[in-house]
């Protein structure tokens, strides 16, 4: 009759460990049996398995069995946290009979004291339900494990085990704590993507550094006092081993079991990535386009502090919520590497580099780790990379949240984008696409080049207006206004008739003006950051672009109405009025070109649908915050598009989108109406809007001249081609000015003011100062052009309008 004393493990975990025997010198009186009837392993009995020669039988069956005692299995000194529930992730024994463990009239929370060992055997939640505390005498505390050990004839006997701690005041870590947190929290067939953050919180020795057994970790880093540590893992960890600053292990967090979750549904995904802004939009089979819900699927380990855990995810992990809360998307294309070293291998999103979410004002974008404005280059690829390749995780995670077990992928490129970018746009995506499939469990559908898939901003931009918000694109004007650029197309029969990119935005419709006027920013947008005032502009402007997007709404509707009769704030408007409707004036030129060259049918203006982040600019300009079709400068708009173009005034409205920022996202995913791209050669003319005279440099150094009139089409430059100089001589822009001021008296414009002094002339003479000053201006400007990019023209009216609108800047911030 032969007994074994190995310990049963967990039925999940049978087969994956080599069997584990407990030695304890009492056995022969607990089985109350000859010792050379209690086999242990093979033909060895407990008779010659003396506590001298269990090291001997080790060594004799190392590859084979492990032996532990009872003391192996306990650690030697009891740790604890002086808070009760400090560590709302953990799992925890119950104390016998019910009866708390305290200290210092305070119940605290344990670190498990027992060797790593055992959850190779037991899942957390059956190790948690063999173990229980009972409080002794003051300050002594008993913890039992109960094992279960293979007994005489394949019966099972349950073997307590138990050792007696002191409480001791040297082993409280205080009520401040580390932050901790793992992520995602669900458990799904074939995800291999979890993450932990710790961040210690400046503690130092005062708290608890851990480790992750089988994590793949990055080096951690400091940022002033405070260290900060990143790990992935294939599966979610069962424990974490608390360590002291010796490294020496003092405890077990033991962790709850994230659900496991079941998937069947469908998602399509649109993505919208570009330099500043990224938004996302999803749609299951015949449901509508609906934005990316941005669920909090962290495991707080920690009762952390909550002022010291919400800034450290924000800056450096995953935020617990986004900002602004109400509507956190699009999120800002800003990644932080902060603790990365530089090394041969790719950035790895989330160990190395992270989406960074700024608050309004806690935005340190001058700061080297910190990377913006993410055009598409090849310095910029390692980040665009990281930067996708946390961002589809993400998406992953919260589709398999919601049941979603495969994901048809949209994206978005800009409309400027030459076909050499757009394929290895569309690669690199292609390449993460790939990777996602190998570890998210979900199957992943990868656009193809010329699929519906893979759409220019533009063209989704009019998808939305026309399938979304049901306007017709019969002719029709569309404006994509981000912050540095404009895409403009126009569209008749819902063909796309021209389309182009300008470098005219909201920075130069809005940002510019405060940017060159700080005391206002902080006098009338009441934007208190000391640090802002001696910022590079440059630095300044993104700063406050990250305060405008998410305290815009609020302000129009609290100060807005205080600043009606505000002479500065008046001359704020009237410098915005007068970029948009320069815009307009020439769009309107726009018009009367493709009509004169027959690609365009219609000798009328058109309605304007309008949008992007850049539109926001609009409801500035209305009196109550709200721009809409019968605020006053929907008529001044309408109207300059009449004078530019030479078409009569039909009044036609500005239609502003219901979903700003979000139409090309949402856009990528409709399809209901068939809208026609034009071909490449007639969306790369470019209308002038000024006379100019443009010298072209080929690679030989042999030059030619080109005039080019106002409306006369140009092609843009082939490769073999540069810039040397353009010559522009101002006419259109003191005509637009002039008209400008003629539409505010014919239309009783009362909430724009004219600019004070102006004489009321389509000539440059009328207004000598003002315009010598904007030629001047304009000159330099495109000197900096060339100097920047001597391969694109930009129009000369544009050029000229931004040069206007710098000398009335100046004008206004010297005057308030």
């Amino acid at each position: 009759m032969k007994s074994h004393l190995q310990i049963i493990p967990s039925p999940s975990k049978a087969q994956s460990q080599i069997p584990l025997l407990l030695y304890d010198v009492n056995f022969s009186q607990v089985f109350k049996e000859n010792t050379e009837q209690i086999f242990v392993y093979k033909n060895e009995t407990l008779a010659s398995l003396s506590l001298d020669k269990l090291s001997d039988f080790q060594k004799k069956w190392q590859k084979e069995i492990v032996i532990v005692q009872p003391d192996d299995l306990f650690l030697k000194e009891f740790y604890f946290v002086d808070l009760e529930s400090a560590l709302p992730g953990g799992l925890f024994p119950e104390t016998r009979d019910g009866d708390p463990i305290i200290f210092n009239d305070k119940i605290p929370t344990p670190l498990i004291p027992l060797n790593p060992i055992l959850l190779d055997y037991f899942t957390p939640e059956d190790l948690v339900s063999r173990l229980s505390f009972q409080p002794l005498q003051e300050n002594q505390v008993r913890l039992t494990l109960n094992l279960t050990l293979s007994g005489k004839e394949e019966s099972q006997i349950v073997y307590p085990l138990f050792k007696d701690y002191e409480l001791k005041e040297a082993n409280a870590f205080i009520d401040q704590l580390p932050v901790l947190e793992i992520w995602p929290n669900f458990r799904v067939e074939g995800w291999k993507e979890y993450y932990s953050f710790y961040y210690d919180a400046e503690l130092a020795d005062e708290t608890f550094s851990v480790h992750f057994p089988n994590a793949k970790y990055v080096p951690p880093f400091k940022q002033g006092q405070g260290v900060y540590q990143m790990a992935k893992f294939d599966q979610f960890p069962e424990a974490i081993h608390c360590l002291d600053s010796n490294k020496e292990i003092i405890g077990l967090i033991l962790l709850k079991s994230p659900p496991i979750l079941s998937t069947k549904n469908k998602w399509s995904v649109g993505v919208d990535f570009n330099a500043l802004f990224t938004n996302i939009y999803c749609a299951e089979p015949k449901s509508s386009p609906k934005p990316l819900v941005l669920t909090n699927l962290l495991v707080q380990i920690t009762q952390s502090n909550l002022e010291t855990r919400l800034p450290s995810l924000f800056a450096h992990f995953i935020p617990e919520n986004f900002i602004p809360r109400e509507k956190p998307l699009p999120l800002s294309s800003i990644l932080t590497i902060q603790g990365y070293k530089a090394s041969n291998r790719t950035l790895l999103p989330i160990l190395d580099g992270r989406i960074y979410v700024p608050d309004k004002t806690q935005f340190e974008v001058e700061e080297v780790w910190i990377k913006s404005n993410l055009c598409w280059s090849s310095a910029n690829q390692p980040y665009i990379e990281c930067f996708l390749g946390q961002l589809g995780l993400q998406v992953s995670a919260l589709a398999i949240n919601l049941g979603i077990a495969e994901i048809e992928w949209f994206l978005s490129y800009p409309s400027q984008f030459f076909q050499r970018d757009k394929l290895s746009y569309l690669l690199l995506w292609q390449d993460l696409i790939e990777k996602w499939e190998q570890t998210t469990g979900i199957r992943h559908r990868s656009p193809k080049i010329d699929s519906n898939n893979f759409r220019s901003q533009s063209l989704a931009f009019a998808q939305y207006f026309a399938d979304f918000e049901d306007h017709n694109l019969v002719y029709t004007t569309c404006l994509y206004l981000l912050d540095e650029t404009t895409d403009i197309s126009i569209w008749e029969n819902n063909q796309l008739i021209y389309q182009k990119t300008i470098r005219f935005g909201q920075e130069d419709l809005f940002n510019s003006f405060l940017v060159s006027n700080y005391p206002f920013i902080e006098k009338r947008l009441k934007v208190y950051a000391p640090k802002w005032r001696n910022l590079e502009k440059k630095f300044l402007s993104k700063k406050l672009d990250n305060w405008l997007r998410i305290e815009s709404e609020n302000w129009l509707k609290t100060e807005r109405p205080l600043l009606e009769n505000e002479k500065d704030f008046n001359g704020l408007l009237q410098l915005s009025t007068i970029a948009l409707a320069g815009l307009y004036y020439y769009i309107g030129i726009i018009l009367k070109g493709l009509y004169i060259e027959g690609k365009y049918k219609r000798s009328r203006i058109t309605p304007v649908y309008v949008g992007g982040r850049g539109a926001k600019v609009f409801d500035w300009l209305d009196s109550r915050g709200a721009f809409n079709k019968n605020s006053e400068v929907n008529m001044l708009l309408s109207r300059m598009l009449s004078f530019g173009s030479q078409f009569e005034d039909t009044e036609e409205v500005t239609q502003l989108s219901h979903r700003l920022d979000d139409e090309v996202a949402c856009g990528l995913i409709l399809n209901r109406t068939k809208l026609k791209q034009t071909d490449n050669l007639t969306s790369n003319l470019l209308i002038l809007g000024e006379s100019s005279q443009i010298t072209l440099r080929n690679f030989e150094g042999e030059s030619q001249e080109h005039q080019i009139n106002q409306v006369e089409s140009l092609f843009t430059l082939n490769r073999t081609q540069e810039i040397a100089s353009i010559d522009v001589n101002l006419v259109v822009l003191p005509q637009f000015l002039y008209q400008f001021h003629r539409a505010l008296r014919d239309l009783n414009i009362q909430t724009i003011t004219p600019i004070k002094g102006f004489v009321h002339s389509p000539e440059r003479n009328g207004n000598q100062k003002l315009w010598d000053n904007t030629q001047r201006e304009l000159d330099h400007l495109i000197l900096q052009e060339i100097d920047r990019d001597n391969t694109s023209l930009e129009p000369s009216f544009i050029l000229g309008l931004k040069a206007l609108l710098r000398v009335l800047a100046e004008q206004w911030a010297n005057s308030y």
